[in-house]
């Protein structure tokens, strides 16, 4: 004799606990996923923040180093690379002995297999620079910055017509 009883059968529980474990795994890997990304995020980060630095070091002794690559002191897993190249310019200029070099700078990491890399180029001119006193830069600052007098703008009072009496 079969009652009218209400509730689930076990095939019903069985597909049910099927859906939920996908949407668990699904989630579980998108978070798996999401760290994996924001971990190479940081060495990405780390990359350019090593890049800057060392920039910054190469520039401050005009990039005449000896030493072409390296490795980090604190960052033993990055190295890297320095390359000074000829650029092709009109503005090269044998005469006045200007030349333009281009400057790349190459960060290495390894993420797994793979090696990772971020590049800083810039551009720098060898020959002679000259710099000029304080006084003379303010006097060309101030020589650029006198411009003519603009005539003052009409007033309002002149735009609008005076109503008749």
């Amino acid at each position: 004799m079969l009652h009218n009883e209400k509730g689930f059968t076990l095939l019903e529980i069985i597909v049910a606990l099927t859906i939920l474990a996908g949407g668990i795994l699904t989630l579980v890997q998108m978070f798996s996923g999401s760290l994996n990304q924001a971990a190479q995020a940081d060495q990405y980060l780390n990359g350019v923040y090593l890049a800057q630095q060392k920039f910054s070091q190469l520039e401050m002794d005009n990039f005449k180093s000896d030493i072409m690559e390296g490795v980090f002191e604190n960052h033993e897993n990055y190295r890297w690379q320095l390359e000074l190249l000829p650029y092709e310019s009109s503005l090269n200029n044998e005469e006045a002995r200007i030349e333009i070099q281009e400057v790349s700078l190459r960060i290495y990491w390894e993420d797994g297999n793979q090696e990772k890399e971020v590049q800083l180029v810039s551009l720098k001119t060898l020959g002679e620079t000259h710099t000029a006193s304080a006084s003379a830069l303010e006097s060309s600052s101030q020589a650029a910055s006198t411009t003519p007098k603009v005539p003052a703008a009409p007033k309002i009072e002149n735009l609008i017509p005076s109503a008749a009496p």
